[in-house]
């Protein structure tokens, strides 16, 4: 695994030489960056679901082993932030986010070089199933800690505009009614496709964040903790429990031992969380994942 993941690090490592050595202007990574969040990766993600079968046992098997364990870890969160009362609101709503969101861009670009081609669609799959999962309870703690409380009407309004839940949405519906776009389209959203993974990895790079000022060590390790170690477990426990097949274990396994997403960043910057404590997170769960994902092969 460790081929598949050292030109993951080194795409990651270029975002961080460009950003440091201000190579480029400063409004290019931004830039950058709601490109990857709007097109490329949207249209590497409907390429890529729309191509998955959805029918079948498989299906609800790996269902079963990413979301329960989510959710459990989930769980496990809230009661410690429930006994950690010093620990302002917007902190809280990172932990959250830390201890469950997957980074997508290296998921995929992990599981395309290292499995082969099935547990690299199931990997796909899981991200399919548990990303408007993931995305509803970031939004929802998000509103909650924020300090403005958000109404229903505006979570489904944020959900709803979301770029990463409309394009698994759109994949999952033209997979279960069998669409096929005109060869044209489809090649164009192949193209962006292909862009997304670097672009997206590039990015990630740039918002590593190396500094300890006004780090919040706790949060940061109860998340990292939960996120890289907690549930990569449980979800190898819950696959061993209802006796999932060795794919959907695989795959679930790995997707459970993911780092955080950079798009929590992003989500933590505009909806009032911890911005600060968020790129932290990414950057030490990213750097760290490189140790445990390894580790996910023998929790299968």
């Amino acid at each position: 695994m460790l081929a598949s993941i050292v030109p993951v690090i080194l795409l990651i490592l270029l975002g961080v030489a460009i950003r440091r050595a201000h190579w480029m202007p400063d409004d290019f990574f931004p830039s950058l960056e709601k490109f990857s969040y709007y097109i490329a990766f949207p249209a590497l993600l409907f390429t890529g679901i729309a191509k998955l079968d959805f029918h079948g046992r498989l299906v609800g098997e790996l269902a079963l082993a990413t979301l329960l364990p989510t959710l459990i870890v989930v769980g496990l969160a809230l009661l410690a932030l429930l006994f950690w009362r010093e620990l302002p609101d917007a902190s809280r709503s990172s932990v959250v986010q830390g201890a469950m969101r997957p980074n997508s861009y290296f998921g995929i670009a992990v599981s395309a070089l290292f499995f082969p081609q099935q547990t690299a669609a199931l990997v796909m799959l899981a991200l399919a199933l548990c990303l408007p999962v993931v995305n509803l309870l970031s939004v929802l703690a998000l509103s909650w800690w924020s300090g403005r409380k958000a109404d229903l009407a505006t979570v489904a309004k944020t959900l709803a505009a979301n770029p990463i839940i409309l394009s698994t949405l759109a994949g999952i519906a033209a997979s279960l009614l069998g669409l096929s776009l005109p060869a044209p389209v489809l090649n164009t959203l192949d193209i962006l496709a292909k862009s997304a993974l670097a672009l997206g990895l590039v990015c990630v790079g740039s918002g590593l964040v190396f500094s300890l000022d006004g780090l919040r060590p706790a949060a940061l390790a109860l998340a990292s903790f939960l996120k890289l170690l907690v549930l990569p477990v449980v979800a190898s426990r819950v696959c061993v429990a209802f006796g999932v097949s060795e794919p959907v274990a695989l795959a679930a396994c790995f997707y459970c031992a993911l780092p955080t997403a950079p798009n929590a960043y992003i989500m933590a910057r505009q909806l009032g969380g911890d911005a600060r404590l968020m790129a932290t997170m990414i950057t030490l769960q990213t750097l760290l994942a490189a140790a445990t994902i390894p580790l996910s092969r023998l929790l299968s």
